[in-house]
């Protein structure tokens, strides 16, 4: 019996903490989205470049020499060195296992970085792209565009979105006889997760041109013609 009382009251007061919560006075919730689309003139491409080794000191060579060649392949296009990340050398070790699954000796080495490039300018992407892919021990490439102005776009769309907020709010308060008063609260909403166009050649396709290696043979990659930048708020805005 105590247990279900406690039960109750733990009920009612998440009832009242979240009655309180509300405003005191009539209000009408409206959201709204504004959005346009837009061709991108930025991007960035991640990779990663790995390399496996029985010998330690062979595979970080591999790994050298490939960052090595894939900067060369960036500053031909025109890429500065200001415009390349890479990460630390990660290391791991690959051991033979018997049945039971324990470790036995040392198989080899795996040595892997990664490195991301910012591009100012997509005259070159697919040229760019295309050597990065045919360069052996290079996997994992994905790019991903935007805009150099998405901060100017984002006032803009957010001033839009904001008047088709006003304008459903005041046919729902004239549907009821009423009319909006005064703005109450602001919040904009989240799902900046799809702002960004990610594009990426297929594994089917990065295995080929890995195994071809050196230079590329008229892989034709292009950025998308276009992304999609939004802006979506929610606003209480008190009746009369």
């Amino acid at each position: 019996m105590k247990r279900i009382a406690a039960l109750l009251l733990t009920c009612l007061m998440s009832t009242w903490v979240s009655a309180a919560a509300l405003p005191d006075f009539p209000f009408v919730v409206s959201d709204g989205k504004a959005e346009k689309k837009i061709t991108p003139d930025i991007a960035t491409i991640h990779l990663t470049i790995t390399a496996f080794h029985k010998d330690s000191d062979q595979a970080l060579k591999t790994v050298n020499l490939t960052t090595t060649a894939v900067t060369e392949v960036l500053i031909k296009h025109g890429v500065s060195t200001e415009q390349i990340e890479a990460t630390d050398i990660n290391k791991s070790t690959a051991r033979k296992r018997d049945s039971e699954y324990n470790q036995l000796e040392i198989l080899g080495y795996d040595i892997s970085r990664s490195m991301t490039i910012k591009l100012n300018n997509l005259a070159k992407y697919s040229e760019i792209i295309g050597d990065i892919i045919a360069t052996n021990n290079v996997s994992g490439v994905q790019a991903q565009f935007d805009l150099s102005t998405r901060t100017e776009l984002e006032s803009e769309l957010t001033l839009l979105a904001g008047q088709n907020a006003r304008e459903k709010a005041e046919q729902m308060a004239r549907a009821l006889g009423t009319k909006i008063h005064s703005v109450y609260a602001i919040t904009r909403g989240a799902g900046f997760e799809e702002l960004f166009g990610s594009y990426g050649p297929g594994e089917k396709v990065m295995m080929m041109r890995m195994a071809a290696g050196g230079g590329a043979y008229d892989t034709i990659m292009f950025p998308p013609r276009e992304i999609t930048v939004s802006q979506e708020i929610k606003v209480i805005f008190r009746i009369k």
